[in-house]
């Protein structure tokens, strides 16, 4: 059998060859924490020995926090380790390096002009946790940590088909990430299977907690059969739905959801994500390095800029009652994580018009749990004819971490048992 540090230095072998993937590589920390891994006689826990990478919104002692940004390229190094960095070091994680992302994490496509985009054979990776996506479906590291703020670790997870987690916010610390929306800012986790974002969330949140799963889900109809969504996305989202009714899962139908009203309110009102994101990023625009941004972020900000207070004051109170109407349902939501398949990059860089409707069109459903603080889970569910992954998204009431991941344990192995049938 390989040692850690046999696995680690593979690990880092790939990651150097991905450099659109990785901003920077920890070989000197990565060895050492290989080393002490094999050194042990008794390991720390399930995930001891598994390498990770972070996203480059996270602290690493000694590495430069970007943002994905040029505009940070020359800050000075971080003096210490995020506080979930330091959370992963002491249960024994390896880390590999920083990957890549949206600039800002401003973004559901995953472009990154500056230094350069994991596309998927000419799509768009997702973003913004793009790179983060792609250290584990490319297998290069086990485990990825990333920042979720309108569903920026699902959508990526849906378009490279491995499993991205957004927990309930303040979950897990969030000292020494950088800012983008701090209303709607959270860390999240990517893996390529449920049981080792469970044991992931048990470090990062010092719970482990194991419920049962749910019995059975409430099947958000409106956003399966919409006109918004895509055929082929429907398609094999019901698919699932079907599979797992057959398999002996409860399937609720109701009306309208919650998570309808939520996408009606931001409809209406504006993503408040975006007008806190105006105030974070927005004095950017007026530096001499402004000309340097990606010019699609820019744009968004700018855009962001003219949204009105009052609306989205209105916005934020509506998400509030919602948020108790689904504490008083006890409801895990079942929906598509993304309406439409991963659009081929070239088109959109052409024209900006399309590239804001397709970025809006990425983050349209992963934006409802985010307003609301809920829960949310992004499993792959089978590829679109196009050769396509498609994820399936499962919604939790507030503070429903544990039961919602347990629950997605379960969806995934009747999921995977279906699959190994057919």
């Amino acid at each position: 059998m390989s040692s850690v540090l046999d696995k680690t230095m593979d690990a880092l072998r790939r990651a150097s060859r991905e450099t659109e993937v990785f901003l920077s590589l920890l070989p000197a920390r990565a060895r050492a924490e290989a080393r002490q891994s094999d050194g042990r006689t008794e390991r720390l826990g399930p995930l001891d020995g598994s390498t990770v990478s972070w996203k480059d919104m996270i602290a690493i002692k000694g590495v430069t926090t970007r943002a994905g940004s040029l505009h940070w390229r020359a800050a000075a190094p971080a003096s210490a380790d995020a506080e979930v960095v330091d959370r992963a070091c002491k249960a024994g994680l390896v880390s590999i390096g920083v990957t890549n992302q949206s600039e800002l994490a401003f973004s559901g496509i995953g472009y990154n002009p500056h230094y350069g985009t994991p596309l998927i054979e000419g799509r768009a990776p997702g973003g913004s946790s793009s790179g983060a996506a792609a250290s584990v479906a490319r297998g290069t590291t086990r485990l990825a940590v990333g920042t979720d703020t309108a569903g920026s670790c699902r959508v990526p997870a849906a378009f490279q088909g491995v499993v991205g987690f957004r927990p309930t916010r303040g979950r897990y610390p969030m000292s020494g990430v950088l800012p983008l929306a701090p209303s709607y800012d959270t860390v999240g986790s990517f893996a390529r299977s449920v049981a080792d974002v469970i044991e992931l969330d048990a470090i990062l949140s010092c719970d482990t907690a194991k419920p049962d799963a749910a019995s059975g889900l409430s099947v958000v109809s409106d956003l399966l059969d919409g006109g918004s969504v895509a055929a082929p996305v429907s398609q094999r989202c019901k698919d699932a739905v079907t599979d797992l009714e057959q398999a002996g899962v409860l399937m609720d139908y109701p009306g309208r959801s919650p998570l309808d009203e939520a996408l009606a309110l931001i409809s209406a009102g504006g993503w408040p994500g975006a007008f806190e994101a105006v105030q974070t990023c927005g004095p950017l625009l007026e530096t001499a390095n402004a000309h340097r941004l990606d010019p699609f972020v820019a744009a968004r900000l700018r855009a962001s800029a003219s949204l009105d207070l009052d609306k989205i004051a209105r916005v934020k109170q509506g998400a509030r009652a919602l948020r108790e109407t689904v504490r008083a349902s006890d409801t895990i939501y079942l929906l598509p994580t993304v309406a439409i398949e991963a659009p081929h990059l070239a088109p959109l860089l052409e024209d900006p018009q399309t590239f804001a409707a397709t970025n809006a069109a990425a983050l349209r459903l992963t934006m409802p749990a985010s307003l609301l603080d809920l829960p949310a889970i992004s499993l792959p569910a089978g590829k679109t004819d196009a050769g396509c992954w498609v994820g399936l998204q499962l919604v939790g009431p507030p503070d429903s971490d544990r039961t919602l991941l347990a629950t997605a344990a379960m969806v995934e192995t009747l999921l995977m048992r279906k699959e190994a049938l057919t």
